[in-house]
């Protein structure tokens, strides 16, 4: 008989066998390792274990523990995390080229918007302050004859919003 190992996941409690207790680990340890010292390390590490519990079923009861295969497929819908460091020393060095290859996503992000939130989320991707690309808006709407306010008006609605922590940090 294969020895179980229980574990909490967004205070629901499940039983794993080893071999997925240890892929389980081995998952959220690279999920914590990418996310460095990110200011939203401990919201997007609680919304990994929050989606993992949903996909393993909140409501299991006392079926047999979880297998590695089971944990797998769990896995797989919520996602990978591999991929560079997001927060710490390791993002001082990144340039443009190998951001553009990680397959991040461009979002709205509604926290610290002015107005839908395009800027915030221009900035998050590029990695640099949003006052620089309010500015840029600001000035190229003058100087382009509000052609720039057309192109962010479309943007606010051609650019989905981030409403998890994962799409914020880990996208």
């Amino acid at each position: 008989m294969k020895a179980t190992v229980g574990i909490e996941l967004d205070g629901c409690s499940f039983a794993l066998d080893e071999a997925a207790f240890a892929a389980l680990r081995a998952y959220l340890d690279k999920a914590a390792e990418r996310l460095g010292d990110h200011p939203d390390r401990t919201d997007v590490l609680a919304g990994l274990e929050r989606s993992i519990a949903n996909k393993l079923g909140r409501n299991r009861g006392t079926q047999s523990p979880i297998d590695e295969r089971e944990l797998s497929v769990a896995l797989a819908a919520v996602g990978r995390v591999d991929g560079p460091t997001l927060g710490g020393r390791a993002d001082e060095g990144r340039n443009l080229t190998s951001s553009r290859t990680t397959g991040r996503r461009l979002y709205r992000l509604r926290e610290g918007q002015k107005i839908a939130g395009v800027c915030t989320g221009l900035a998050a991707f590029a990695n640099v302050d949003v006052s620089f690309v309010r500015l840029g808006f600001v000035l190229g709407s003058m100087f382009s004859g509000g052609a720039l306010l057309v192109a962010y008006a479309a943007l606010a609605f051609l650019m989905p919003i981030a409403n998890t922590p994962e799409e914020i940090a880990l996208d």
